[in-house]
């Protein structure tokens, strides 16, 4: 039981956008149909595209089987709705989620603190199920990814060690490109002009996490790091 993903939908858009026809999508043209849209290294695109095939057992990635569940599909969704038939491939966006999560930030633009909030929203909705680590994972993941390829201006490299605020995703790009599953070259969207790798997806990735943690009232990072006893004796020498 899933939905579709941020990402499931950016894989499938840029390899239409690079002419792969739907049902012949060997890793390796879909890797190279990802890296030349967005400009992002292959090695990530590479690993995503080869656990894909392991898991169906194919040697060309249909892309319409980016919608099935249990692969890189998982329940709360940023825009999808969990499905309750794992065969299905059919995850159509869904309004009132992608509202919600354009109304969770009060500015005109995206950000980590509003992403966190939303993330609360939709993994609310699918309680009592839980995501694996997995696919906890991949939420953050495509959290950033939206903050990333949606930001207002350049990237900031994750070497600076960017605050959260260094992100700023307007709403008007992000709500073309979930609702329409399209880049919005038309509000002077580009690819990035260098080639993203994982280190630069870290500091969102951890923004998001931290907010969502103090968002729901579990404190700072350093709590889910530090054992809780610990936590008790350095309180005690506080006081």
């Amino acid at each position: 039981m899933a939905s579709k993903l941020v990402i499931a939908s950016l894989i499938a858009l840029s390899a239409a956008t690079e002419g792969l026809r739907p049902y012949e999508a060997p890793a390796q043209q879909l890797t190279d149909a990802v890296t030349e849209a967005i400009n992002l290294d292959g090695k990530a695109v590479s690993k995503i595209a080869n656990d894909f095939m392991k898991a169906v057992n194919k040697s060309a990635i249909d892309l319409p089987e980016l919608n099935r569940p249990g692969i890189i599909q998982h329940i709360a969704s940023l825009t999808r709705d969990d499905v309750t038939d794992p065969d299905s491939l059919e995850c159509a966006a869904s309004p009132e989620r992608i509202k919600h999560l354009l109304e969770d930030s009060p500015t005109d633009c995206i950000t980590v603190s509003s992403l966190a909030k939303t993330r609360l929203h939709v993994e609310a909705l699918s309680a009592p199920q839980e995501l694996t680590l997995k696919e906890s994972f991949f939420t953050y993941f495509e959290a950033s990814l939206l903050l990333l390829m949606m930001n207002d201006g350049p990237i900031p490299s994750g070497w600076s060690f960017p605050s959260p605020d260094s992100y700023c995703a307007p709403k008007e790009k992000v709500e073309i490109w979930l609702t329409e599953e399209r880049f919005p070259v038309e509000l002077g969207w580009k690819k990035p002009e260098r080639k993203l790798g994982i280190v630069d997806f870290a500091p969102a990735m951890k923004g998001v996490f931290e907010h969502k943690r103090l968002q729901a009232g579990k404190g700072p990072l350093w709590k889910a790091l530090v054992p809780s006893f610990l936590q008790r004796q350095e309180t005690h020498g506080e006081l």
